[in-house]
Formats: structure tokens, C-alpha cells, sequence
């Protein structure tokens, strides 16, 4: 990645890619990823939807797995079947985002994987070096609100009435990550 050329981009003109990982468990230098889901944004309102991206990851060392992780989003060798290689995704990965901004719920938890992830593969992340966190604008617009018992994504979506239909899948946490993010800027709609 040339940054001279990508610095000259005005940070207002680079697409938002909505980004959610599921993994094998919580600890990045043990567990891996095992799905990415990623939704496509124009950067300016209302925020238009222009692409999404699902893929399962074939995990190398399911046996490091954490069983409430696995249990918790869905994993079944059945199900990753036809799951892809690691590097494989990230390529997928590259050409979907290139030059976007990362924005996600606890986004630097989904970073911390990937950044292992591009590292173990001598790769540069194709992405512009600020990400958007999605957490801090929901701290922030409902921090007083009695009703937030925790600052999560689930309790975020229950408390703006945003139906999440698959909790823990990639793709449908970045779609509600994707829509909590619209009413922050008081927008509504479905993806």
C-alpha cells in the first residue's frame, strides 16, 4: 500500500466498513477467527449500504477453541464445511475494504485478530490507519439512561428497539453494529 497516495484522500471520502469477527474465544494470541462479516458504507448520510461480505474461516486449532465460544456463535464442522483458508479470507478481506475506514462494536477487539492475522501472513492491512469505534458513541448518547444495565451490543440494540436476528454471526453484528451506528446520528431503517 502506498500511504502517500492513500493519506491524500480525504478521510470524509473513504467508504465505512462495518466489521464483526467471530472467533474461537476471547484471547487473541490463542484462539483464531473463524468467521468475517463486513457491510460497505458511503461515508457520508444517510449512510448507504453499497456491499456485504460473509465468509467462514476454516479454523487451524479447533482443539484451542473455547466451547462456550463455539456454542455462542454457531460453529459446527457441518456449518464449515466449505469454510476458506485464513489467508484466503484476508485477500477476500483486502479487495472488499481497501482504503476504508474499520467501524465496529469494540472494534479494537476485532483488530487485535486481524492484526495478528495479517502479521502471521507478512501482509499490510489494505485499511486506512484510523478505525471508528461504535461503542464510545453509545457510552456517550446513553450513559445516563438507567435502563443500560452494560455497554453491549445486545443491550445497545434492546434498548433502540434494532431487531438482531443472529446475534454472534459476523455479518448480521455488523449489520446491527451498521444501524445502532445510523441512530447514534439519529437515522433509522433497516439494512
Amino acid at each position: 500500500m502506498d500511504i502517500t497516495n492513500t493519506n491524500q484522500i480525504d478521510f470524509r471520502s473513504r467508504p465505512l466498513i462495518f466489521l464483526d469477527l467471530e472467533t474461537t474465544g476471547l484471547r487473541v494470541q490463542k484462539h483464531e477467527i473463524i468467521e468475517i462479516g463486513a457491510l460497505k458504507v458511503a461515508p457520508k448520510k444517510p449512510f448507504k449500504v453499497l456491499g456485504e461480505l460473509q465468509i467462514k474461516v476454516k479454523p487451524k486449532n479447533i482443539h484451542l477453541a473455547e466451547k462456550e465460544a463455539l456454542g455462542i456463535n454457531g460453529y459446527s464442522e457441518k456449518e464449515w464445511e466449505e469454510a476458506m483458508e485464513l489467508e484466503d479470507a484476508l485477500k477476500m478481506l483486502d479487495n472488499f475494504g481497501k482504503d476504508g475506514v474499520l467501524v465496529g462494536f469494540n472494534v479494537n477487539f476485532d483488530w487485535a485478530f486481524l492484526d495478528k492475522a495479517y502479521f502471521a501472513y507478512g501482509k499490510t492491512d489494505p485499511f486506512y490507519y484510523h478505525r471508528l469505534d461504535v461503542m464510545p458513541m453509545v457510552y456517550f448518547k446513553m450513559f445516563s439512561d438507567r435502563r443500560m444495565k452494560r455497554f453491549s451490543l445486545g443491550e445497545a440494540c434492546r434498548l433502540l428497539k434494532i431487531e438482531r436476528k443472529s446475534a454472534h454471526r459476523a455479518l448480521d453484528d455488523a449489520k446491527v453494529t451498521y444501524l445502532v451506528f445510523k441512530k447514534m446520528f439519529g437515522y433509522t431503517g433497516k439494512v
